[in-house]
C-alpha cells in the first residue's frame, strides 16, 4: 500500500512529539524549551518559548492550554504564551519530575512517581481536585481516549506493566485496571484497546469486558513479510481506523534506526499490506492522528515531521472479479 502525503513541515532538533487534544501535535526541540503546535493538517498554529531552564521537559497540550514541565516545575500557559499558572514539584508533594498530561482544557492528571500518587488538578486555574494512591512502577504515560469519558496510563519499567483507565466522577478519581500490558491506544471509535508486551505479544480488547478479540506474538503474524520474518520488537503500533492497525517494527536485516510498516487487521492482527513509502527512508517513528486513516511519521536524520493518509488498494484487497481474503 502507497500511502499519500498529505503535508511536510521541516523542524530543525525535533526531540519529542506528542498528541494534543483536540488540536493535532505538540512538538518540542532539542537546544530550546520551544513548544510547536500543530493542526490536523500539520499546519504551525503556535510557536511559543516555555519559561523554564532548559530543553530537557516534558509537554501537553490541549486546543486552548499547553503545559511543560521539567526536574523543578511545571508551568501552564495559553497558546499566546501568558502564563495561567506554575507550582514547583515540591509544593505538589512530589520529588524531581513528574508525569503528566492534559486531559482536555479541565483536567491536567499528574503522576507523581516519589510518593506513587496520582494527583488531578484544574488545567485552567491549577486547583487540586484530588489525589489518590497509585502504587506501580515509576516511568508513566498517558493516553486520551476518542470518546472523552476515560484516560487511559500505563505505569511501567523492564520487570513490570500496569495498565488502567482512569476518570473523575463528582470530583472523585475512579481508577479500573485494564490486562495485556502496554497500553497501545484505543480504536476510533473507543470501544476497543490495543496492548503490547516486551516479550513481542499483541492484543486487542474490549473497553467495557476486557474480553480478548485477538492476540497474536509478533513473530505469528499470518501474511507479514518474509523480508520481517526477523522482527525484534515493536516500536509503535496504534488504530488509523476501525478495521485497521499499524504498525512499526524493528527487524533483524534492517539497521538499528530503520523500521517496517506494517498494516495488520484489527479484527486478526492478520497482516493486510506493507505501507511502501514513496522513498525508501521515508517510514520513520509513527505517532498517532486524530484523524482516521492519517498518521504521522518523524524523521531525525532530515528534520522532517510527514502527515500521511491511507489512499490506495491494500496487498491482500482483490482486484476487480476476485474473491476477498477472508
Amino acid at each position: 500500500m502507497r500511502p499519500r502525503l498529505i503535508n511536510q513541515v521541516r523542524l530543525p532538533g525535533i526531540r519529542h512529539v506528542a498528541q494534543a487534544t483536540g488540536l493535532g501535535w505538540v512538538v518540542t526541540e532539542q537546544d530550546r524549551p520551544a513548544v510547536n503546535l500543530f493542526d490536523h493538517e500539520l499546519r504551525r498554529v503556535a510557536r511559543l518559548a516555555a519559561p523554564l531552564d532548559g530543553p530537557q521537559m516534558k509537554v501537553s497540550a490541549t486546543r486552548r492550554l499547553v503545559a511543560a514541565g521539567d526536574e523543578h516545575q511545571i508551568v501552564v500557559l495559553d497558546h499566546d504564551g501568558v502564563v495561567r499558572w506554575r507550582t514547583s514539584w515540591g509544593r505538589l508533594g512530589g520529588g524531581a519530575g513528574a508525569d503528566f498530561h492534559l486531559d482536555g482544557d479541565r483536567v491536567l492528571w499528574i503522576r507523581l512517581a516519589d510518593n506513587e500518587e496520582l494527583v488531578a488538578v484544574n488545567g485552567a486555574s491549577g486547583a487540586e481536585i484530588r489525589r489518590v494512591p497509585l502504587p506501580g512502577p515509576e516511568t508513566a504515560w498517558f493516553l486520551h481516549t476518542p470518546e472523552g469519558v476515560w484516560t487511559g496510563l500505563t505505569l511501567a519499567d523492564p520487570d513490570q506493566v500496569r495498565a488502567l483507565l482512569i476518570r473523575l466522577d463528582a470530583e472523585h478519581i475512579v481508577l479500573r485496571p485494564l490486562a495485556g500490558g502496554d497500553l497501545a491506544g484505543f480504536s476510533p471509535a473507543g470501544g476497543r484497546y490495543l496492548t503490547l508486551t516486551l516479550d513481542g505479544f499483541l492484543s486487542v480488547r474490549d473497553v467495557a469486558s476486557d474480553a480478548v478479540i485477538t492476540a497474536r506474538h509478533l513473530e505469528d503474524l499470518p501474511g507479514a513479510p518474509s523480508g520481517l520474518a526477523g522482527c525484534r520488537h515493536v516500536d509503535r503500533a496504534v488504530f488509523l481506523s476501525e478495521g485497521l492497525i499499524l504498525v512499526a517494527v524493528n527487524a533483524a536485516d534492517l539497521p538499528d534506526d530503520a523500521e517496517g510498516h506494517l498494516l495488520l487487521s484489527a479484527l486478526s492482527l492478520r497482516c493486510r499490506s506493507q505501507v511502501r513509502y514513496p522513498h525508501q527512508d521515508e517510514s520513520g517513528a509513527v505517532h498517532p492522528s486524530y484523524q482516521p486513516g492519517r498518521w504521522l511519521t518523524r524523521h531525525h536524520e532530515d528534520d522532517q515531521l510527514r502527515l500521511w493518509q491511507l489512499d490506495a488498494r491494500l496487498d491482500d484487497e482483490p482486484m476487480p472479479g476476485q474473491l476477498a481474503l477472508l
